[in-house]
Order: C-alpha cells, then sequence, then structure tokens
C-alpha cells in the first residue's frame, strides 16, 4: 500500500498561508489597539484640562463670594484681583491675589491678614490654568463680573 504525503503533515505552503493569516490578524488586533490607547490618553488629557479649569473657577468663584474686601487692577493687560477672604485656599481667614503671568492664571494665598493687601510674592503663587483673556469689574456693588478665555459669569459678594 502506497501512503501520500498527506498523511504526515501539512505542506510548507499551507504552514505558510496559516502564518500570514495569524499575523495579519494580530497585526491588525495590535494596531487597533495602540489607537484605543491613543485615544484614551488624549481623553484623559482632556478631561484633566476640564477639571483643572473647573478648579480654578470653584476656587475663584468661593474667594470672592466671601471676600471682606476686593481690590481690582485693571491698568495691564490682565486684571489683577487682590482680596482677602473667608472661603479661599486657606481655612480662615486669609489674602489671595488673582494674577496672570505668561498667559497663566495664578493664585497667591496667604493665610494672614497681615501686610498690604497689594503685595503678592509670584514665587510662592500657586499655577491654576491657561488663560487668554481674565478681566474682571464691578457691576453693582454685590456683583462682580468674570471674562476668563472669553467666557463670561456674574460672582455675588455674599459678605457686605
Amino acid at each position: 500500500m502506497k501512503k501520500s504525503y498527506r498523511e504526515n503533515g501539512f505542506t510548507l505552503l499551507e504552514i505558510l498561508v496559516v502564518i500570514v493569516i495569524v499575523s495579519l490578524f494580530f497585526s491588525t488586533l495590535i494596531g487597533s489597539y495602540f489607537f484605543i490607547v491613543k485615544k484614551s490618553l488624549k481623553t484623559m488629557k482632556g478631561s484633566r484640562n476640564l477639571y483643572n479649569y473647573t478648579n480654578a473657577i470653584y476656587n475663584l468663584e468661593n474667594a470672592v463670594k466671601c471676600s471682606k474686601n476686593i481690590k481690582i487692577d485693571n491698568s495691564k493687560n490682565f486684571s489683577t484681583l487682590y482680596l482677602y477672604t473667608y472661603c479661599g485656599i486657606y481655612k480662615g481667614f486669609s489674602k489671595e491675589v488673582f494674577f496672570v503671568k505668561d498667559n497663566t492664571l495664578y493664585v497667591y494665598a496667604y493665610p494672614y491678614k497681615f501686610g498690604d493687601i497689594f503685595f503678592y510674592d509670584e514665587k510662592k503663587a500657586i499655577k491654576l490654568i491657561p488663560v487668554t483673556n481674565f478681566r474682571a469689574k464691578f457691576i453693582t456693588n454685590g456683583l462682580i463680573k468674570f471674562n476668563i478665555n472669553n467666557k463670561y459669569f456674574i460672582v455675588p459678594i455674599l459678605i457686605k
């Protein structure tokens, strides 16, 4: 009885075809994986930026709402906001200055009332968010209008 070559195993051509099909499948799978990872990292970065922006606005609003004394300097391209507040970064009464340097909004917080309200140390300031526009002005005695990156909002001053 004569044996055919099929009984002994696969041919080289069959093995090569299977290897090519499997490698195409895995190359597609790996490409999809890296695409998904890249998109998720971009989404995480956008989410982090949104969180930082929201947190900065929240800190600014809280500091203004509970302020005892507010001064706004609009003499430069960006506003500088000087205030004594009860709801700032520090617990209790503190002095805070919101200012822009190199198109970035910073806050300088000092946990005591001592010293001039217009004094702040840029080296000890906390970096908040990048800004293209930061303006503040009093609308009435109890309201301040802010323009941050061309988004407007009004904050009431609760302490008189």
